[in-house]
């Protein structure tokens, strides 16, 4: 069983589920429509005829949390009620919204997976972007060519541009007479009235006037738009694509909606129709009603509404992502550190610490980790991490830092990559926090690294800024990368440099590294030293294992540091750096 919601303001809600339900159906899904106007399942009406003061601001939206949620209106909890009966009744495989943020976090609260229509507007507001937020996938009924708005770039990755959603089915050999226009105002109401169109038909007395709208309505408008010349509606996602499959030539007038959903819906109409934001003069509708070119084929209509059942179907048929494991490597210096970052972590996400050394103390300190006890070698450790994942069922394998604090969506946004990019190797920012910050939120990241806007994957150019910080790919990937050069290479001892040769080895063996927006992590102070002198053996000894190995120094701005104040001396041939009295400037451990 699937559910549907259709939204009861206007009838093109109701049109486009019914198409969607009907291919649904024809693919084998038992499928049901919830709605106050007509579905199958019909509910009350919310509306409200509280006392204003229960329906306005903070008490109207929730503190701006929700749309439509005002106190002493005991229908609205009569509604929700209806519609959890037919959920634990029917414990249906998904539910698609079209539309109501308030029913899409309604029916996921109850753990059912939630499929959202987009709707066109300026919907950056937090109800919209907690219903795509928490959505699986999101149906757009527009092209696929038609930029991501700028409200759901964010959600991209499960955003399905399906064409726009016409429940008509044009016949053949339908004769257009040119001088025939239809007026169409939609159900949702037009600002234009009977006086505006009765100086447009003075104007131009050759035509004739089909009008529908309020009382005056057809069924199906099919034979009616496939016969007249030209076409006046509103801009509304429906009436637009029932232009399109009937490839009929249009005046669209853009009617005041909330979130300025048909005036900025109707930007993406630019060729394919004639456009105007206010009513025109009369004088100006004898030339705008001879202008019939148009290229409606690039609407995308024809199996659009298969198209929105295939994504629905394919949500219930395998909702929920990939076993996730998040990997770090800690002892007891950074229990604290870790403390937090387990107790920190989103639910769902099993993950692994393998204690460098302290394993009893850590075991103490997370006992939601699995903590097994592994060598000192960060290297070694790493690649014991992923094993130890593997084993215990993951598929997808986060790496962070046990400095590392992971944000809500730093594991949703590496599974989403993963899912478009299986083959690569994705990594996020890192913003470093000062003294005594704790948080998830504002990231603020290194500038060293890159930031792309969120959701957004970015193919990486420059191998070297690979950071073993915060990265994440797939348990198959990890398997490819042992075959192909072993995981992280042991021979580099202590602290520096595995992480840059990792990144190398990807890059030598062909496996994409990609930056991902939004996957931010927030890295917790501690004190430091620049440049580390502490770890100056190991980073001389690493630098120059690495040179020996791709004929390149890493950590060049540490050695060039340490150049300078005596520590070391840089040799030519051959080309290493060698300890030089280092203690008598920088006593060990300073």
């Amino acid at each position: 069983m699937i559910g549907i919601y259709a939204h009861h303001h206007g009838s093109g809600h109701m049109h486009r589920c019914r198409a969607i339900q009907r291919e649904l159906r024809a693919m084998g899904h038992e499928c049901e429509i919830l709605s106050t106007a007509g579905g199958d399942v019909t509910l009350i009406d919310d509306a409200s005829d509280t006392p204003r003061e229960l329906r306005s601001g903070r008490a109207m939206t929730a503190g701006g949390t929700l749309h439509y949620a005002p106190y002493g209106a005991p229908q609205i909890a009569r509604r929700f009620a209806q519609i959890a009966n037919w959920v634990a009744e029917h414990q249906p495989d998904a539910f698609y919204v079209d539309v109501s943020n308030e029913i899409a976090a309604f029916v996921r609260l109850m753990g059912v997976p939630v499929v959202v229509h987009a709707m066109p507007g300026a919907r950056g507001d937090a109800p919209h972007q907690l219903a795509y937020a928490q959505a699986d996938a999101i149906v757009a009924a527009w092209p696929d060519w038609v930029p991501v708005p700028d409200h759901l770039q964010a959600h991209a990755d499960r955003l399905h541009a399906v064409g726009g959603i016409s429940r008509l089915t044009p016949r053949k050999s339908v004769e257009r007479n040119p001088n025939h226009v239809v007026v169409m105002a939609g159900l949702g109401g037009s600002t234009w009235s009977p006086e505006d169109w009765d100086a447009v038909q003075r104007a131009c007395p050759e035509y004739r006037f089909t009008f529908l709208g309020g009382d005056n309505h057809v069924d199906d408008p099919t034979e009616l738009l496939q016969s007249a010349g030209i076409a006046v509606t509103a801009g509304g996602q429906n009436s637009v694509a029932d232009l399109a499959a009937t490839d009929t030539p249009a005046v669209i007038l853009p009617q005041p909606r909330p979130f300025a959903e048909q005036k900025l819906g109707a930007l993406a109409l630019d060729g394919l129709a004639t456009v105007r934001n206010a009513f025109p003069a009369p004088d100006e509708w004898p030339e705008l009603l001879r202008q019939r070119d148009t290229d409606w084929g690039r609407w995308q209509t024809e199996g659009a509404a298969r198209r929105a059942a295939e994504v629905i179907a394919a949500v219930a048929e395998n909702p929920g992502q990939p076993a996730t494991c998040v990997i770090t490597l800690a002892d007891a210096n950074r229990k604290d550190h870790l403390t937090h970052q387990v107790n920190l972590m989103p639910m769902g996400v099993d993950h692994v610490t393998v204690a460098l050394a302290d394993a009893e103390v850590l075991t103490k300190a997370v006992p939601k980790s699995h903590v097994v006890e592994g060598p000192r070698n960060l290297a070694a450790a790493r690649n014991l991490g992923a094993q130890v994942a593997i084993e215990r069922g993951a598929e997808v394998l986060v790496f962070l830092d046990a400095d590392c604090l992971a944000s809500d969506a730093l594991v949703p946004r590496y599974v989403s990559a993963l899912s478009q990019r299986p083959d690569a190797v994705v990594a996020g920012p890192v913003t470093y926090m000062r003294q005594g910050e704790m948080r998830v939120t504002d990231p603020d990241p290194h500038p060293a690294r890159p930031n792309p806007t969120p959701g957004e994957l970015v193919d990486a150019d420059n191998y070297n800024l690979f950071w073993s910080l915060s990265f994440a790919l797939t348990a198959t990937t990890w398997e490819r990368i042992e075959r192909d050069f072993g995981g992280f290479d042991p021979g580099y001892e202590g602290y520096g440099g595995e992480d840059t040769d990792f990144a190398r080895e990807l890059q030598r063996h062909g496996i994409p590294l990609v930056w991902v927006g939004g996957a931010h992590a927030f890295h917790q102070w501690h004190p430091v030293s620049s440049p580390p002198w502490e770890h100056i053996e190991d980073i001389v000894a690493n630098a120059n294992r690495f040179h020996a190995k791709w004929g390149s120094f890493p950590m060049e701005g540490w050695l060039e540091a340490f150049e300078a104040e005596g520590g070391v001396v840089k040799q030519d041939a051959p080309a290493r750096y060698i300890l030089r009295n280092y203690e008598l400037h920088h006593p060990r451990g300073k």
